[in-house]
C-alpha cells in the first residue's frame, strides 16, 4: 500500500467512525453530543494550515471520547463539524451562519486567517455564540469588547515583540546586533497589522525600517521586489507570508544568493507549515529564524503518550508530523472540552462563562508549549507565546526564549554568507 492509499485508508476510517457516533448517539439521547463547529481553510492559499487545525481537532476528539466523552454531561461525546472558508472572508462568514443556525453548534473554533476570523467572530458575537480563535492574530479580533470570543494563541504584537526580543538576546550574547530591518509581507489583515507592530517596536527600540513593502495578491515573481531589498542593504529581513508565496520568495532568494548578515526572519505562516519544507531544498531554509506557535522541538522532549498519539495521527493523514497549527487545534479543542465539564452543560451562555474561567497549567491544552492558559476581560490568553528557532543542520531549533533552548543548541548569529555555506 502506497502512503497516499494509507492516509486515503485512515480517513475513511475517521469517517466511518464518525458515522458510528451518529448512531450511537441517537440512542443515547440528545444530550449525548455536543457540536463543536470549527471554520478552516479546507481549500484555496491557507489549505495546507487549515488542514493541520483539522487534523489536530479531530485528535482532541477522539481522545476525549476514547477517554469517556464528558464525564460532567453523563459521558458525552463531542463531534467536531468544520465548514470550509476557502480562505474567503465572505465564504467563512457564510459557513459561520451555517454552524450556528442549522447544525446548531455549542461553540465554535477557527478560522486561521485573520481576514476571515475577525468578521466570522462578529458574527458569532451577534449569535451569542463563544468561539476559541485559533491560529489568527490580528490585534482587533480581541479588542473590540466581545464577550464570547477568546483567542488562546499569540496576538499579532506578541508575534512581532518575540521577533525583536530574539533579536536583542542574539545581540546580547554576541555584541553584533541588527540597526537595519527590510519588511515584506502579505497584503491582508495579518501582514498588514505584523508590519504595523514591527514598525512601532522597531522605533521604539531605534531600529531603523529601510524597506517596508506588501506583497501583491497572486504574484508569481518576486523578482522586482528582491532586487529592491539588494538595494536597500538590510541587516535582516522580517518576512509574513503564507505557504504558496513564502515558497515562491525563498526559491528566488536562493537563486539569487542574497545575503543578508542576520538572516530571514518569518514570522510563522508559511514557515511554520511542513509542507513549505517538504517542497523546498533544505539548503535553501538553512539558518532561517522562524516565530513559531508552538514549542517546535518539544517531541525532544515531551513524551506524553497524547501527544505521540496526535504525532501519529498527523503523520498517518498528513504525510508529516505535528505542527503549530495541528498544536493549536488540538489545544482549543481540550479547552472547550474542559469548559464542558466545568459548565456540565453545552448550553452557549453556560459554556461561554466557563471558556471565560478557564485557567490551565496542565493538560494536553499546553501541548502548545505555554505554561498556562487563562483568559483577559477581553479574551486574550496573556500566557501565550511563541518560541523563535533557527534552522540548523537541518533542524529547527527554539533558540528564543533562552529557556527554551536545548542544551545542544548553539545559535549562528550572524549568518554564513552564501558563498560560505
Amino acid at each position: 500500500m502506497t502512503p497516499d492509499s494509507k492516509r486515503r485508508a485512515t480517513l475513511r476510517t475517521i469517517v466511518a467512525a464518525g458515522s458510528m457516533l451518529l448512531v450511537v448517539s441517537g440512542n443515547a439521547g440528545a444530550q449525548a453530543i455536543v457540536k463543536i463547529g470549527c471554520v478552516l481553510p479546507l481549500s484555496g492559499g491557507s489549505a495546507a494550515l487549515g488542514n493541520q487545525t483539522r487534523v489536530g481537532v479531530m485528535a482532541a476528539v477522539e481522545q476525549i471520547n476514547a477517554a469517556g466523552g464528558i464525564k460532567a454531561m453523563g459521558g458525552a461525546k463531542l463531534q467536531a463539524l468544520f465548514g470550509d472558508s476557502q480562505s474567503k472572508a465572505d465564504v467563512g462568514v457564510s459557513e459561520t451562519e451555517r454552524l450556528i443556525q442549522r447544525e446548531n453548534v455549542a461553540v465554535l473554533c477557527g478560522a486561521f486567517n485573520s481576514a476571515v476570523t475577525f468578521p466570522a467572530t462578529e458574527l458569532a458575537e451577534r449569535n451569542k455564540t463563544p468561539w476559541v480563535v485559533v491560529g489568527a492574530v490580528k490585534d482587533e479580533i480581541t479588542e473590540r469588547g466581545f464577550r464570547y470570543v477568546f483567542r488562546i494563541n499569540n496576538k499579532a504584537t506578541y508575534d512581532a515583540r518575540e521577533q525583536l526580543d530574539a533579536m536583542a538576546l542574539l545581540a546580547k550574547e554576541t555584541g553584533k546586533s541588527v540597526q537595519r530591518l527590510a519588511l515584506f509581507y502579505e497584503s491582508g489583515d495579518w501582514g498588514r497589522s505584523h508590519a504595523a507592530n514591527i514598525r512601532k517596536l522597531a522605533a521604539e527600540r531605534k531600529i531603523g525600517i529601510i524597506l517596508d513593502e506588501p506583497a501583491p495578491p497572486n504574484q508569481v515573481d518576486f523578482t522586482s521586489q528582491l532586487l529592491k531589498i539588494r538595494s536597500a542593504k538590510p541587516d535582516a529581513l522580517i518576512l509574513a507570508l503564507y505557504t504558496p508565496d513564502h515558497l515562491l520568495f525563498t526559491r528566488q532568494l536562493a537563486e539569487q544568493r542574497l545575503d543578508l548578515t542576520f538572516g530571514v526572519h518569518s514570522a510563522g505562516g508559511g514557515a511554520e507549515d511542513p509542507s513549505f519544507y517538504a517542497a523546498i531544498d533544505a539548503s535553501m531554509t538553512a539558518y532561517y529564524f522562524v516565530q513559531e506557535d508552538w514549542q517546535v522541538d518539544i517531541l525532544d522532549t515531551n513524551q506524553d503518550p497524547l501527544l505521540l498519539d496526535a504525532d501519529r495521527r498527523a503523520r498517518a493523514l498528513l504525510g508529516y508530523g505535528m505542527s503549530a497549527s495541528v498544536a493549536l487545534g488540538l489545544a482549543a479543542t481540550y479547552v472547550i472540552g474542559d469548559a464542558l465539564e466545568r459548565a456540565g452543560s453545552a448550553e452557549r451562555d453556560k459554556l461561554r462563562d466557563a471558556i471565560a474561567a478557564t485557567d490551565l497549567s496542565s493538560g494536553p491544552a499546553l501541548f502548545t508549549g505555554y505554561q498556562r492558559i487563562k483568559f483577559d476581560s477581553a479574551g486574550q490568553n496573556t500566557f501565550a507565546h511563541g518560541v523563535v528557532s533557527e534552522n540548523l543542520g537541518g533542524k529547527r531549533r527554539a533558540i528564543w526564549p533562552s529557556e527554551n533552548r536545548a542544551a545542544d543548541t548553539r545559535p549562528v548569529w550572524p549568518v554564513p554568507a552564501w558563498a560560505r555555506r
